[in-house]
């Protein structure tokens, strides 16, 4: 059996061999002209397809392995990765794609033929084998060939070439599984009126004259012989026709002879309606938008950019999918690719924004700058900065791995020094506005009691599990991975709820919607600090209790000395008495601090929306002071700082979960948005 490289000679060769070629479904051929003529003529059908290739093959087709679920790396060394990016010694993998999806969407169906590389023994090469190469002979399979027989139009000489060789990229033809259907049958119809139309319009411009009209002779004078009137006809019409001496000229006529213009009904004679085949026609049969391929007048930048965005969401969508799954399922496996490794399609080059939107939205997104100098150096092809001037990412205030001044804060602070910061604001008649709209974030009864019904139940619940292993001494009594986590899932849906009431009525107030999902990272986050904070304070206790023998004292009641020692369970359950008498201010807390990021997160939303109520205003929070605050706290009261800035003890807003423990914990303090004219 000759090799497949011989085979692929053989193909190209010539060879005295008349072999009739298959050219696909019948359907896509009209007036006797093939799918590829069709093409090859028809100047909207090409603008389309080349359009949709085009668009398809720009995007980098990169190789992955995956590393478990969630984790994969780039594949450049690999034969199968070395293979997509080269595919032969002719063609780039720009070059192979734009030509596969070409053949795909002409003809509706493709095969790619895996051969040796002629230049090394190791690796592989592929080479598009033409639907019209495909022989009529080929023996047809229900659902796919397990053969195809191969000769090119030049009358190569046929072969075969089994199933482990090829890989078929084809459309489905209804009731014909094993079949194909070329997207340009739809348009058989529509495409034979074009092609009628392209002949009536060749026709007229090649005949006697240019201009519709005729010429009339008076009924009066002396009737012509037919010698005369072929004469005056050959005369006419090599003067006056196409490529006459005096085309374009305006005859003059003798014996009372006039020129007399006329039109007719046929739209097919007049240009504007020349091209049956509309663009809207040729579009919809491939599901693209008009307007990206041809100017629409009714087209805006905004609609530019929407229709260019759901070109690879709806429109190459499915397309795109289909190729990479046909090439995860059946070409990486017949390359020798590893059973994790896929391709995929780097959509993200054309979906994602411009540079402007793309670094805005990573600066929101981590909350501190992104790139390093030298990485914005070298995006601009620029070299490093020496000694490593370049390196290390500036870190605000206001982010948790950080503790440099936020360089978008400007406030300064009594009693704080050397902050780069100026006075607040000292509350004077002529300081303040007389136009102000206040939005308080703090919890309301339904909350704090929310909350407190989680941690009650939390706690019976930790009891009933703790204090049965302090009777059998064990010294493994606390699992606290296990109640930070059990106690996170509990607070972290009503932390969620709470902050969704607060933060959509806000934005009702502000004229702006509110985007839950854009606070779910910071509510899980907080449930879980806040579990940590809580079962840290309860273990603290215990420990306590047993080291001293005694039992907790309850609030406002000091502890007897001379009390008889207790046993280990009674000193533990009365520990979990006393915290769960003090779910109501451990609820207070919780629900007041989601209450403030609540109110401060739907202001942020409503600013980055541009919503009606902040655009041109001056927007700030203010410290509240809660009952029975600490020192400092109490000192804060009335305090005003921008919306994005951080209060003088570093807090984002009052309890801030994810802030700095001493300055959170109990504390009941609340905030208010101000936003103001002034």
């Amino acid at each position: 059996m000759a090799s497949i490289l011989q085979r692929w000679r053989m193909a190209q060769a010539p060879s005295v061999i008349n072999v009739t070629v298959n050219t696909g479904d019948a359907s896509t051929q009209v007036l006797n002209m093939k799918a590829k003529e069709l093409y090859q003529t028809q100047d909207n059908l090409q603008a389309v397809v080349n359009f949709l290739a085009n668009s398809i093959a720009q995007l980098p087709l990169k190789v992955y392995v995956r590393d478990g679920e969630d984790e994969r790396r780039r594949d450049r060394d690999s034969a199968a990765a070395q293979t997509i990016w080269r595919p032969n010694a002719d063609q780039t993998s720009f070059e192979f794609i734009r030509a596969l999806a070409i053949e795909y969407f002409v003809c509706g169906c493709v095969y790619v033929w895996i051969l040796p590389d002629a230049d090394s023994e190791s690796s592989q090469q592929l080479r598009i084998v033409p639907s019209e190469w495909i022989q009529s002979g080929t023996k047809k399979m229900p659902y796919a060939p397990d053969t195809i027989r191969i000769c090119t139009t030049n009358g190569g000489t046929a072969f075969d070439v089994p199933r482990e060789e090829f890989v078929q990229f084809r459309t489905y033809s209804v009731g014909s599984p094993g079949g194909f259907l070329s997207p340009i049958s739809a348009l058989r119809n529509t495409l034979t009126e074009q092609v009628e139309a392209g002949r009536f319009r060749r026709q007229l411009w090649k005949s006697s004259g240019r201009l519709n009209a005729q010429i009339i002779r008076p009924k009066d004078v002396a009737p012509w012989t037919n010698e005369q009137r072929d004469n005056f006809v050959t005369m006419f019409r090599q003067a006056w026709g196409s490529g006459g001496s005096k085309a374009g000229s305006i005859p003059v006529m003798e014996d009372g002879m006039e020129i007399k213009p006329f039109s007719t009904s046929f739209k097919e004679s007049e240009w504007s309606q020349s091209v049956i085949l509309s663009r809207e026609a040729v579009a919809a049969a491939y599901g693209v938008n008009p307007s990206l391929i041809w100017h629409s007048n009714t087209q805006t930048y905004a609609s530019s950019k929407d229709n260019a965005r759901a070109l690879y969401a709806e429109c190459l969508g499915p397309v795109i999918q289909m190729l990479q799954q046909r090439i995860n399922a059946f070409l990486l496996p017949k390359l020798g690719a590893d059973p994790n490794t896929y391709v995929e399609f780097d959509l993200a080059e054309k979906l994602k924004g411009s540079f402007e939107e793309q670094a805005a939205i990573m600066q929101t997104a981590t909350g501190r700058p992104w790139m390093t100098v030298d990485e914005a150096r070298a995006y601009m092809n620029l070299p490093k900065l020496p000694d490593g001037q370049g390196e290390g990412l500036v870190v605000p205030l206001n982010v948790e791995v950080g503790g440099q001044a936020n360089p978008g804060n400007d406030y300064d602070y009594p009693g704080q020094e050397n902050q780069g910061k100026k006075l607040i604001p000292c509350g004077c008649k002529s300081c303040k506005t007389t136009e102000e709209l206040r939005i308080k974030g703090k919890s309301d009864k339904e909350d704090d009691e929310s909350v407190n019904t989680v941690l009650k139940s939390f706690f019976k619940r930790q009891k009933r599990s703790v204090i049965p292993k302090i009777g059998a001494d064990s010294s493994d009594f606390w699992d606290a991975e296990r109640w930070n986590k059990e106690l996170a899932e509990d607070l972290q849906p009503v932390l969620q709820k709470i902050a969704d009431k607060h933060g959509e009525s806000t934005a009702d107030e502000l004229g702006s919607e509110y985007v839950t999902e854009k606070t779910e990272g910071y509510i899980k986050k907080a449930a879980q600090k806040r579990a940590e904070k809580i079962n840290n304070d309860t273990l603290t206790a215990i420990e306590k209790a047993l080291a001293s023998g005694k039992k907790a004292a309850k609030p406002n009641k000091p502890v007897v000395e001379d009390e008889e020692e207790e046993d280990d369970e009674d000193i533990v359950e009365h520990v979990f008495d006393v915290r769960e008498n003090a779910t109501e201010r451990l609820a207070l807390a919780a629900a007041g601090a989601i209450a403030s990021f609540a109110i401060t997160e739907a202001t942020h939303q409503a600013i980055s929306e541009g919503a009606p109520r902040v655009v041109g205003k001056i927007v700030e929070k203010e410290w509240i002071t809660g009952e029975n605050a600490r020192a400092s706290h109490l000192a804060m009261n009335g305090e005003r700082v921008p919306i994005d800035a951080d209060f003088s003890n570093g807090q984002h807003w009052p309890g801030e979960d994810i802030g700095d423990p001493d300055e959170s914990c109990g504390c009941n303090c609340t905030t208010e948005v101000v936003i103001s004219s002034k």
